[in-house]
């Protein structure tokens, strides 16, 4: 903290003799990197319980303190909103919708049911892990968690045994809510983890047999559609969100102010065209963070509908769409690539939506996506791992294709370099994105991991391991991860570059390219995995002539590999780490063609 002695002065002004007061502020403080004010800059001046508040005169800021800043709680806002929405839908699941009122008379429900067994079982603020699909049901049990003072860990459905039972045990799981069909392939490490006191099943068939420590998820569902006097503050710890083990063991990260990003990031919706009576199709899954902060919580507090479905599908999108005609849709680029590669049809430009927004279009998909079906994408860039998040709000119209734009209201951002010093605007200034927010909020693991993909230095600014440069009006551009940048005898290799050629192929939906090397040859050697377009048809010779005549001669991988499928995260995300692993066993090295042998490794 910095401080120095200030001054006011009040001097008179004019022939009337009006007076005006002045505030001198020592430039000790003005020239700290936490002043938050900048020259000639419009500010709000306030007096508060007879101290002088002096804030930013924005839009946003005026939103957040007359919601009430102070106690900006998830319950808060879903009570206030089911107040104010009552019968307006906020929920669509197939053939059912949800008000706002029932939104919150469910939540309730559930939140009665779950306090009743933890005072039964002498618990405080029990960690209480999800692991269910798409489901009204899994709303209505975040909220009751919460609403119950208990901590909400949702589980990532796509992570293996093992990391399952990792988060399970690292997160101090006290109760399990499942659907019936992950009870029975994690019935085994569910048995093995001591520390389960209850587990409720959802869907659980009729004649399942309950006991002390299975329960039937009905239970949970009491009568009682009153708002649980449990007190809730903003600071408390709410949720633990865990990353996806792209680099090791998932990491669990602590959750407390997630209503003010919310409220932050449907700011930024607003102003790219979301309005109150607009419908968002959430093409993410539930236990996905960008579900939350990007379309759950900007929707409830900006009155808007979301429509949920079981999974993603580009054979149903359209028909969600001509059933709710959603105004809008939230993406990640492998969403994007599969609706482009299905059979043209009338319904590419008879629809309904007006935009997209979301994180992973390159410039192709983008620009291939925005033709085909005439609808913009906003791209956005967030960090599970960090706290920085930026929305591209001109897209393509604005002539900004290719970047993830501006960081909304409460983040800072700048690119660094390898000693810690901020780039210049370029694009031949690649750095790492370190990102602050301006409230002040700690970043939390929940328990220290064994290896962490951020540093955080000694003035707050967190270093994401997210590489990218920003232009000459501030807008960024991402370049890849720490991992995705490859340094080959001196040559700067960028692999998503390389991964967007091969994209470009028209027979060639998506690819991966990581590095690899061998015990009797040191020398490091570019591999792509790649996924080919169904029912489409192309040799390894072929595409490597493609990426010859595509790519500099030192980005050119030298081997190159066909798979049905490439293993990825729920978000679309491909899990390298684990692709590498994959890499090296028999069938994958006997179905890995070298280019230089112009043969397939033995």
């Amino acid at each position: 903290m910095t401080i120095a002695k200030g001054k006011i002065t009040i001097k008179k002004s004019g022939n009337g003799g009006y007076k005006s007061v002045w505030l001198y502020i020592p430039s000790k403080i003005s020239k700290d990197n936490s002043f938050p004010f900048n020259e000639n800059e419009e500010v709000l001046i306030e007096i508060e319980d007879g101290s002088l508040v002096i804030s930013k005169n924005e839009e946003l800021a005026k939103i957040v303190k007359n919601f009430g800043i102070d106690n900006a709680t998830l319950p808060k806002l879903l009570e206030i909103k089911a107040d104010k929405n009552g019968d307006k839908p906020f929920l669509y699941f197939k053939d059912q919708y949800f008000s706002y009122v029932e939104i919150n008379r469910k939540s309730n429900q559930i939140a009665h049911g779950i306090m009743e067994f933890i005072n039964k079982l002498d618990l405080k603020k029990p960690h209480i892990s999800i692991m269910m699909g798409n489901c009204p049901e899994y709303i209505f049990t975040w909220f009751g968690i919460i609403k119950a003072g208990c901590i909400f860990i949702p589980i990532n459905l796509f992570l293996n045994n093992e990391l399952i039972e990792y988060v399970l045990t690292n997160s101090d799981t006290d109760i399990i809510i499942t659907d019936y069909k992950y009870f029975v392939k994690y019935k085994n490490i569910f048995a093995k983890l001591k520390k389960i006191k209850i587990i409720f099943i959802h869907n659980a068939p009729e004649n399942f047999n309950f006991n002390s420590k299975y329960l039937d998820f009905k239970l949970l569902n009491k009568s009682n559609l009153s708002n649980p006097k449990i007190y809730i503050y903003d600071e408390d710890l709410i949720e633990i969100l865990y990353t996806g083990g792209r680099t090791g063991k998932p990491k669990g990260i602590v959750k407390r102010k997630i209503v003010l990003s919310g409220i932050a990031i449907g700011y930024e919706l607003k102003k790219i065209g979301l309005k109150k009576e607009n419908k968002i199709y959430c093409t993410y899954p539930l236990y996905m963070p960008a579900a939350q902060s990007f379309v759950i919580i900007p929707s409830l507090f900006y009155d808007v509908s979301v429509i949920i479905s079981d999974e993603f599908s580009p054979s149903t999108f359209w028909e969600i769409e001509k059933k709710y005609k959603p105004d809008g849709f939230c993406y990640f680029r492998g969403y994007l690539a599969e609706l482009l590669h299905q059979t043209p049809n009338i319904m590419d430009r008879t629809h309904s939506l007006r935009w997209a927004y979301g994180a992973g279009a390159d410039i192709d998909i983008w620009n291939a996506f925005e033709k085909r079906f005439g609808i913009p994408l906003y791209e956005c860039w967030g960090h599970l791992e960090g706290i920085g998040v930026t929305i591209n709000r001109i897209g393509s119209q604005g002539g900004k294709t290719g970047s993830v734009g501006t960081p909304i209201n409460y983040v800072e951002l700048k690119i660094m370099d390898s000693e810690g010093k901020e780039l210049f605007p370029g694009r031949d200034n690649v750095g790492e994105i370190a990102v602050k927010r301006k409230y002040g909020d700690i970043f939390e693991y929940y328990k220290v991991p064994e290896n962490t993909d951020v540093r955080i230095d000694e003035n707050g600014w967190m270093f994401t391991g997210d590489y990218g440069y920003r232009d000459y009006d501030g807008f960024v551009y991402f370049k890849g991860k720490k991992d995705e940048i490859i340094n080959i005898e001196g040559d700067i290799i960028l692999t998503r570059d390389i991964e967007r050629i091969a994209n470009s192929h028209p027979h060639i939906l998506e690819t991966a390219v990581i590095p690899i090397s061998n015990k009797s040859n040191p020398k490091i050697d570019l591999k792509l995995i790649a996924k080919k377009v169904k029912n489409r048809s192309i040799t390894h010779e072929e595409l490597s002539d493609y990426l010859y005549h595509n790519l500099a001669y030192y980005q050119v991988p030298r081997y190159i590999e066909f798979k049905d499928e490439l293993t990825k995260g729920p978000g679309t995300e491909l899990l390298k780490e684990i692709i590498r692993q994959e890499s090296n066993n028999r069938e994958s090295r006997n179905n890995t063609w070298d280019t230089k042998t112009r043969d397939f490794l033995k």
